[in-house]
């Protein structure tokens, strides 16, 4: 009862502030207050450096929260995926990725389709032995280079990809879970311009070791 108290109180403070500054009432409004308030506290209350012996209260540092948080609803994701593949002959999210691009782009040779789908080259490789052993692409010798091999998604392929479609949408709605449509746009344009920030690491320092990327990306904007 005294955790439901203080909580009370806190609320209560921060309401009288609201109307102090604010000057009127709005659930809407307050609620937005109240969260400005709480993360830019502790935003503040946050340590600059990282401490190692302090790993149980991983919270207060939001990048490792969110890393935290983000590996998390990956793995919801994926396990949702598996029951959705469940009366298809896909077997993985990466085969559907696969699929999926091959679907929506046609023809590419097999690197491309692995880099498409951000994938190391030897497991990708392997997707696309079992993709070919299942009959749901085949591999074509490339016109301007022999030696190289393109991939194009069978008349299979595409019956089953189709058919995992509408379960994968399924998933998506469920992933989305309790956020409104407020929230999902705020969302989707996170997720997009961290997308674009991480494409551009892909594409020109993929082969960079992790103290390299530490120092080019993070340590030169602080």
């Amino acid at each position: 009862m005294s955790d439901n108290l203080n909580l009370l109180r806190n609320i209560i403070d921060y309401l009288e502030s609201y109307q102090n500054e604010v000057g009127n009432f709005d659930l809407r409004e307050f609620s937005i207050y109240l969260k400005d308030r709480v993360l830019n506290s502790e935003k503040q209350s946050t340590s600059g450096s990282f401490n190692t012996n302090n790993f149980s209260n991983y919270k207060q540092y939001q990048e490792v929260e969110f890393s935290t948080l983000l590996t998390g609803l990956y793995r919801f994701a994926k396990h949702y995926s598996k029951k959705a593949f469940a009366n298809t002959s896909i077997n993985s999210i990466d085969e559907f990725g696969f699929l999926a691009t091959l679907l929506k782009d046609g023809t590419l040779l097999k690197n491309e389709l692995i880099n498409k789908n951000l994938i190391e080259i030897s497991s990708g490789s392997e997707i696309i032995k079992r993709l070919t052993k299942g009959g749901f692409i085949d591999e074509i010798a490339d016109e301007k280079d022999k030696r190289a091999k393109r991939i194009n998604i069978s008349e299979k392929g595409r019956i089953e990809i189709m058919k995992a479609f509408a379960e994968m949408h399924k998933v998506s709605e469920i992933v989305i879970g309790n956020l409104d449509s407020a929230e999902i746009t705020e969302a989707l344009s996170i997720f997009n311009k961290l997308t674009f920030y991480h494409n551009h690491i892909h594409e020109t320092d993929r082969n960079s070791n992790l103290n390299e990327l530490h120092s080019k990306y993070v340590s030169s904007r602080k």
